[in-house]
This record gives structure tokens, C-alpha cells and sequence, in this order.
């Protein structure tokens, strides 16, 4: 279940699947993807499930489904870390991308999307650097959070914890400062940070598949 917010007078869906939807453009959005962080971990020696990199492709099959967007702009971090040469996951995205060969898919690059030319052109996949805007609103992997400008961004993975001793909920979350949307993590294999509320963020949680402001609710009071 979304929730329609206006952001610099454009209508945007905040989405369960913590992706943004801006029909006015046929765009869809997420951040923080980290594809291949799995295999990264099990050649470290950590025995990460093999299933991770098919269900993010499945979760992001289900943003296009569910939006018919007709392009898909990742705000960064669309991999953990550039592919090694025995790798078999960028062969697996690029079968995703295959199944997807209509739609516009976009990288604002992010700093874990270092030495991938030759796969980007294997995905078919744009880069766009830093300073890009789609009708008035930027497009960034990081931004300051003291002087955010009217757009998007990724890279903190906000969270936000709140309640009371003993009945404590932390949640994914979209973080909104003025015009500013800072979106979850996407990945589901990826920790959160916390914090922002300090530097006057708000929240807009993710609480199973739906969306709920938490602008005016009690969060966990910090010691």
C-alpha cells in the first residue's frame, strides 16, 4: 500500500516495497540496491543463502509490475562491489535485464558502483552523474543532511525507531526534510542507520507493505 505525498508540487507514492513512484514522469525510484553483496560475503567465508540475489531481481520485477513504470532510476549503490571475473551473478542481471529490454534503467552512481563500464554496457544501463535533475528535483547518491536540496537521494538507509520500553518498533523508512526524500534501503540484505531526526528529518515508516507517516509519533527518546 502507498502513500501520496507532495514533494515540491509533484504527486509522489511512497511505496511498501520501499521504491517512490512518480506517475507524472513513469518513473520509479530506489536506492541502495547492493546487488552481488552475497556473493561478496561467501568469498569472505560467510554462508550467506545463495536466494538472496533472485529475490532482490523479484522485488524490483514486482516495483515494475506494480507501477508499469517505464523507467527505473537506482540512486546509487546498484552493487556491493564490482564483479569479480568467476562471478556468476552479473550474468544472472543481466538475464533480469533481458526480461525488462523496454525499460529505461538509470545509475546515479553511487560509492560502492566503482570499475563497472564494461558491465553497465552489458546491462544496458545509463550513468548519470551528480547534479542531474528531472523537473526541478536533483538526483544524488549522498546528500548533506543539514542542507538538503529539493530531490532524492539513497546512501544513509534511514531507519527509525520509536515507542516506549519494552514496546520498541524499528522500521525501514523514508526520511523527508523540506523538499528532500531520502529513500530506504532497498536491498533487504542491508543495515540501517539512525540519527537523522536530530538534524530535523522526518519519518514515513515501512511497516509490512504499507506505508505510515510518523511524523507526529513518539520516537524512542535517545539517552
Amino acid at each position: 500500500m502507498s502513500l501520496r505525498i507532495e514533494l515540491a508540487g509533484h504527486a509522489l507514492d511512497l511505496r511498501g516495497d520501499r521504491s517512490v513512484w512518480w506517475p507524472e514522469q513513469r518513473t520509479a525510484f530506489v536506492a541502495d540496491v547492493h546487488l552481488g553483496k552475497d556473493q561478496v560475503f561467501r568469498r569472505s567465508g560467510v554462508p550467506i543463502p545463495a536466494d538472496v540475489l533472485h529475490a532482490e531481481l523479484a522485488a524490483l520485477d514486482a516495483v515494475l509490475a506494480g507501477t508499469g513504470a517505464e523507467r527505473l532510476v537506482v540512486l546509487g549503490d546498484w552493487v556491493h562491489a564490482a564483479p569479480a571475473g568467476d562471478d556468476a551473478w552479473p550474468h544472472v542481471v543481466a538475464r533480469w535485464r533481458e526480461r525488462h529490454a523496454a525499460l529505461e534503467l538509470i545509475l546515479v552512481a553511487g560509492n560502492h558502483d566503482r570499475g563497472l563500464r564494461p558491465w553497465l554496457e552489458r546491462w544496458r544501463m545509463t550513468e548519470w552523474g551528480e547534479g542531474i535533475e528531472i523537473d526541478g528535483l536533483a538526483l544524488m547518491h549522498e546528500v548533506d543532511p543539514a542542507d538538503p536540496p529539493a530531490g532524492f537521494s539513497g546512501h544513509m538507509h534511514p531507519v527509525v525507531r520509536f515507542g516506549s520500553r519494552g514496546d520498541r518498533v524499528r522500521l525501514s523508512a523514508f526520511a523527508r526534510r523540506d523538499d528532500h526524500l531520502i529513500l530506504p534501503a532497498f536491498g533487504r540484505f542491508t543495515g540501517g542507520g539512525e540519527g537523522l531526526e536530530r538534524a530535523g528529518w522526518s519519518f514515513y515508516g515501512i511497516a509490512g507493505e504499507r506505508v505510515v507517516d510518523l511524523s507526529g509519533a513518539r520516537r524512542r527518546p535517545r539517552r
